[in-house]
């Protein structure tokens, strides 16, 4: 899973969070496990429980005057097309409130300083709809959606899977184009209309590239195991079978260790041992948000050797991990944004302006909703193009479908700008630039990059 934290049950007789969950995939959600689960920072000040909007013009951050030529320059804007004259407006649905608030806010600093820097470019004004989700209640997610489509809202960028799947019905019957950057589709939203994962499944999809660093990295090893979730059957099944797949694919030996743990417990004194008894070379850690933390710091007293390898860095598994992520460094692999090693002219432009704006580098979150808005002015300028109406999310999605390729602060070099792929069936990412990272020490070491399936390996 990757995006998101673990909400708590339904009490009042609804769907449980527990129930959608089991119809998950770990591997997606960046719960997906996005989960990944941040219990963080406040919301955004400018947001509330129930919506809010923000255009260009109020998103209040600062940036530098010659953004919009910038950007123009980089993405190859057609000025005749860009979209100056259209009024669109945007639904983002988040965890504004609740346990995973850092989501929220993180996102809706990506998107809001995104939404100001293409209104500098010539494009269109688009004035964003906050909703809130409460950071994974279904009636909250459902509630959004409804009001969203009741008020004609063509699009909108969604998280934790579409709130773990509960919008996804009102998605498709208003047919509101729909971009997750957050959660990605996770296993179990591949497939539905109007809906697209713009990030990769982990932990599974970096596994591959994954493997090829560990044996440059650490040829000596060759057995694995892994502790992760538990969000229930079938869900366990079908990414465990995925994952030891990818193993045998690698050319590494399972050495039977498939642990599960309680989402959120962080509690692994009855995990440890069993992973001491059975100790693999290589262990892969399925945990998120403030999860591994947690494990590392209390792996510490178990004399456990293994090489391990995790799938989210957030600032809550760094406070989690009560300085062992400093002292003893924590690794991992998935599609992370490294603000301090940009590789493109787009990445860089991006980290700067939300330094100048925010006073923080950007983390992933950040970046991928940033990207998300400059994907949809993507298809947004597509519609113009063909004399459309960008209003109407029927035609969105049909000018994604023509061309599944779209703009990407991650990968690129200079001038030569990132980009990803999509999947016209499963709506899930075909094409991601990813990598394993090591942070120690107060700092970010990139040591290897990679797309899907180890396309384009190469070491840091």
């Amino acid at each position: 899973m990757s995006e998101e934290t673990e909400p708590q049950d339904d009490e009042s007789g609804g769907v449980s969070r527990r129930d959608v969950l089991k119809r998950l995939g770990v591997a997606g959600i960046a719960v997906a496990a996005g989960p990944t689960l941040l219990a963080a920072c406040g919301s955004s000040s400018k947001k509330d429980s129930s919506s809010s909007a923000t255009t260009a013009a109020s998103s209040g951050s600062s940036s530098s005057g010659d953004v919009g030529t910038q950007l123009n320059k980089l993405l190859n804007v057609d000025p005749a097309t860009a979209g100056k004259d259209v009024n669109f407006t945007m639904g983002a649905v988040l965890a504004l409130s609740g346990t995973g608030s850092f989501y929220g806010k993180t996102m809706s600093r990506g998107i809001d300083l995104a939404v100001k820097h293409v209104q500098a470019a010539g494009g269109p004004k688009i004035t964003v709809v906050y909703k809130d989700h409460k950071s994974g209640d279904a009636q909250a997610g459902q509630t959004a959606v409804t009001e969203l489509g009741s008020q004609g809202v063509p699009a909108k960028l969604a998280s934790y899977a579409d709130d773990l799947g509960a919008m996804l019905q009102g998605t498709a019957q208003y047919k509101m184009f729909t971009m997750d950057g957050g959660g990605g589709t996770s296993i179990f939203a591949q497939k539905m209309p109007y809906f697209w994962g713009t990030r990769a499944i982990t932990p599974n999809d970096p596994l591959p590239g994954l493997f090829q660093y560990l044996k440059k990295s650490s040829p000596n090893a060759k057995t694995v195991g892994l502790a992760g979730w538990d969000v229930g059957e079938p869900s366990n099944g079908i990414v465990k079978k995925d994952i030891l797949a990818k193993i045998q694919a690698a050319g590494y030996t399972f050495n039977g260790l498939y642990e599960l743990t309680t989402v959120g417990s962080q509690d692994f004194s009855a995990v440890l041992p069993k992973i001491k008894a059975n100790e693999p070379d290589i262990l892969l850690l399925g945990l998120y948000g403030q999860d591994p933390g947690s494990f590392l710091n209390q792996s510490l007293t178990s004399g456990i050797k293994s090489i391990m390898i995790g799938f989210e860095f957030t600032p809550d598994g760094v406070n989690a991990s009560k300085g062992t992520y400093d002292s003893t460094g924590w690794t991992f692999a998935y599609d992370y944004f490294d603000a301090g090693n940009p590789q493109s002219d787009l990445g860089k432009l991006f980290v700067n302006e939300f330094k100048s704006a925010y006073s923080d580098a950007p983390d992933f979150y950040a970046a991928n909703y940033y990207e998300d808005v400059l994907g949809m002015w993507d298809i947004i300028r597509r519609v113009v193009k063909k004399g459309g109406d960008p209003t109407k999310g029927d035609q969105l999605e049909a000018a994604l479908e023509e061309n599944l390729t779209l703009p990407s602060v991650y990968g690129g070099s200079g001038s030569t700008i990132g980009t990803y792929t999509l999947d016209p069936v499963t709506h899930t990412v075909t094409k991601r630039e990813m990598g394993v990272f090591q942070y120690k020490g107060g700092k970010v070491t990139p040591k290897a990059f990679f797309g899907l399936n180890a396309d384009n390996f190469r070491m840091a």
